[in-house]
């Protein structure tokens, strides 16, 4: 779609360059020469002066080549007036995927992500999801100013990176929010201050994508969901930008995952299948189970019980297609196995209320599952309880509420909470049953 406002600022760049008498090739030529590059020519000035693309990356250096004021960018973005409605602007950095060269410029909108206030829109998740789906990476640049990136620094990232997503598997959201934020953004920073080959730069934004996806699940967990939402759209960025397609559909995917779990399941639903869909040719079949367990669940979420099942089917598929020895996996598919989504195939039949399918799957994951992870545990054990109080088995869910909450001790956990908030008002009308009340009456102490 094509704004206003681009159509103004394409038809303020057609009349500079008549004033100077310059061709398209050759306002292309000053504009490489500017930003010392080779990739920029006279069919993307046309797009740009009809509107069909925002300059972005290129904005200041089409500033100053044309001799145009600052605020002449405004007009890329004009404000809503007070009859007519909003629409998204098309520079807003939340949609617009890298250009045909990532270059410092794109490391400092990455930053502004994290930085922007204000919520993450769904409209504007979903149209950079139909962005991601029809884009191709983008060349990266070697940076020619700042320190020499080492394969040492780069193995202590990646280092860094992996401790820190297994210390995830024992705290809270809340404990971990900071260090892995500030891990991400050091990360960036790396990418925009220092020197490095292409090489070494995809290797850099495919750790800021798999940072962005670690900064997104926890700071869900944290109850931080525009701090969440923002990590995953940095997350796509990045992956796509080093052209990493699993990546990037890992951090649409826990976008989708995150829109639904919070009121939205439509747009959820539409994230997680475009993130299957967009990333299938290019997952291992690991990266695809993970992904379509999340569009199992942005279905069930929605409704829509064929879809959600559908895609539980493709789940069992990508597992059986796993061949652990065929090539080395990244690290952050450590996790994944068949029964983490056994769990989740128990989630979505206990929330479209089929507990005679989820409290077998539930039972039989939960006996073999390391308590030692006391979130995953009470989380699991939750859904096992609520599966039960469908049944009608008061007793038992109320026993298994009554181990959720003693695993939450000391858990910083936003979902643990909400999820012991749920079940006490699921078990309110069940009073008159002993075990029932005892709960209640311990949550009411606690509180």
């Amino acid at each position: 779609m094509v704004t206003a406002g681009a159509s103004k600022f394409g038809r303020i760049i057609w009349d500079r360059r008549r004033e100077l008498r310059w061709s398209r090739p050759q306002l292309a030529r000053e504009l490489n020469t500017r930003a010392g590059l080779t990739t920029c020519d006279g069919a993307l000035i046309y797009k740009w002066e009809t509107g069909r693309h925002a300059p972005k990356a290129w904005l200041p250096h089409l500033l100053h080549v044309l001799g145009l004021p600052a605020g002449t960018a405004a007009l890329l973005c004009p404000p809503a007036t007070a009859t007519g409605p909003s629409h998204a602007c098309e520079n807003d950095p939340l949609l617009g995927l890298p250009e045909a060269v990532w270059d410092r410029l794109q490391a400092d909108t990455l930053l502004n992500m994290l930085d922007a206030s204000g919520p993450v829109e769904p409209d504007t998740v979903r149209q950079l999801a139909h962005a991601w789906l029809i884009s191709e990476p983008p060349q990266i640049l070697h940076q020619r100013a700042g320190s020499r990136v080492s394969d040492s620094l780069i193995t202590e990232v990646r280092i860094r990176t992996n401790a820190l997503r297994r210390m995830d598997d024992y705290l809270g959201g809340l404990d971990l929010i900071a260090q892995v934020t500030r891990e991400l953004r050091a990360t960036v920073n790396v990418l925009r201050e220092a020197s490095y080959t292409e090489e070494t730069g995809r290797q850099l934004l495919e750790l800021a994508a798999e940072q962005a996806q670690l900064a997104g699940w926890v700071a869900a967990d944290a109850g931080l969901n525009q701090q969440a939402k923002r990590a995953y759209t940095v997350g796509v960025h990045a992956a796509e930008a080093a052209g990493h397609r699993g990546l990037g559909g890992l951090n649409l995917g826990g976008l989708g995952y995150l829109l639904a779990a919070t009121g939205d399941p439509e747009h959820g639903v539409v994230l997680t299948r475009s993130a299957a869909v967009g990333a299938a040719p290019y997952a291992s079949a690991r990266e695809r189970a993970m992904i379509w367990d999340r569009a199992a669940w942005a279905a069930c979420l929605a409704g829509r019980e064929h879809e959600a099942a559908a895609a539980l089917g493709r789940v069992e598929d990508a597992h059986d297609a796993h061949q652990p020895d065929a090539r080395e996996e990244p690290d952050w598919l450590y996790w994944v196995c068949r029964a983490e989504s056994l769990v989740m195939q128990g989630q979505v039949w206990t929330e479209l209320h089929r507990p005679l399918r989820a409290v077998p799957i539930l039972q039989a994951v939960i006996s073999g599952y390391d308590h030692e992870h006391a979130r995953e545990t009470a989380l699991y054990r939750s859904w096992l309880a609520a599966a039960l109080l469908d049944a009608g088995e008061v007793e038992e869910a109320a026993a298994e509420t009554t181990r959720v909450i003693d695993l939450s001790t000391g858990v910083t956990s936003d979902r643990v909470a909400k999820r012991i908030t749920l079940l006490t008002e699921q078990l309110t009308p069940h009073t008159h049953v002993p075990a029932a009340r005892e709960v209640l009456d311990r949550v009411r102490e606690q509180r």
